[in-house]
This record gives structure tokens, sequence and C-alpha cells, in this order.
């Protein structure tokens, strides 16, 4: 190879390197923990609106809206340090009875072909939705892989955390159970006491 090759070739290296360099700084460092979820105080939370139709893998349209039900959406990509154990974990937490009301994606915005790969191999049941154009992130922005969110059933924003997650602790499960309850329709009021009547 000349050197005009091999200058050529280097720099190119490097621009690659560059390229790859900027896309780190969307994902977790290794030396980061996974969390518990941590609920945002409901006088707090920012209200947000969509209403976004979304490729589904392996097939089929899925459409998300924020608010009616409790949505967490988790940010994800097949390449990410623990994918697997991240999507296998939440899938466990979202099979639990106790979350059947709770509506949970794994986005990701990866191309088709390499997620449908990945999710078939692995046999994953969550839902995995494809937001190529951005369009769920310009509402729901995704400032690192990855990131999750909870949108309570009154479309406001009650998570927003960046990185892993302990799908399986007791804080994350009681902060989605709380989100839950505050959803649920309030009870059945005690019935009045009858007064007897005299006649």
């Amino acid at each position: 190879m000349s050197r005009r090759g091999a200058l050529v070739a280097l720099a190119v290296a490097a621009l690659a390197v560059a390229v790859w360099r900027a896309e780190l700084f969307t994902v977790a460092r290794p030396g980061d923990h996974p969390r518990a979820l941590a609920v945002i105080d409901a006088a707090e939370r920012r209200a947000v609106d969509f209403d976004i139709a979304l490729p589904a893998v392996p097939v089929g349209i899925e459409r998300l809206s924020a608010g009616g039900r409790v949505l967490l959406v988790h940010y994800w990509a097949p390449w990410e340090r623990h994918s697997l154990a991240q999507a296998s974990a939440l899938d466990s937490m979202r099979s639990d009875p106790a979350f059947e009301r709770l509506r949970v994606v794994l986005v990701c915005f990866d191309p088709f072909p390499s997620v449908a790969r990945y999710v078939g191999r692995n046999r994953l049941r969550l839902p995995v939705l494809l937001d190529g154009r951005r369009d769920l992130a310009a509402r729901l922005p995704c400032p690192s892989i990855p990131y999750t969110y909870v949108v309570d059933e009154a479309g406001r924003i009650a998570v927003a955390q960046p990185g892993e997650v302990v799908w399986r602790s007791p804080a994350t499960r009681g902060a989605l159970e709380g989100l839950l309850e505050e959803a649920q329709p309030p009870g059945p009021r005690p019935a009045a006491t009858a007064t007897s009547r005299a006649t």
C-alpha cells in the first residue's frame, strides 16, 4: 500500500472512531449501576401529549397515546450492555398479574431487520416498537440508551430515568403499583346505614 493510501485509510479510520465516540454519549457508561424506578411527585409531573402509531416487530402497527392508562416506555437497543437481561427482566415483571393494567413497550431506533432477528432469536414477548423517524422521541426525548419513562393515567410524566433498571426490586414494584393505584377508579362507597321506617 502506498503512503498516500495508508494516510487515506488512517483518516477514514479516525473519522469512524470519531463518529463512534460521538454516539457513545447516548449509551449508559459501564460503571453505571442499575437502579430502581423513582416516581416524580404528583405535584411536579409535566403533562405530555402524543398519539402515535409505530411499526411493531415482527409485524403490525401499535398506537401509543398519553393518558387513559399507565404506560411504561423503555428506550432500548439490541446492542446495549445487558440488553437481553433488561428485556427479559422487564417481561418477567410485566407478566405478574399485579401489572395486567400496565402497558409496557420497548422502543428501538435500530433498523427493522436487525431488531427482528434479535427479537426472533431471543423469543422476546414484550412489544418491540420501532421509532426510526423519532416521532415518539420528539414527545418523549431519549437523551441516552437505555432510558425509561412512565406516563400516568392523567398523561403526565411520572418517571423519566436514564440507565438500566432493577425491574424485580421491591422499590420498582412499589413505584409501579402506586401509579396503578392512582389510576384505579374509586372503589364502591360503603352503603349508608339503613334507617328503620316506622309506619
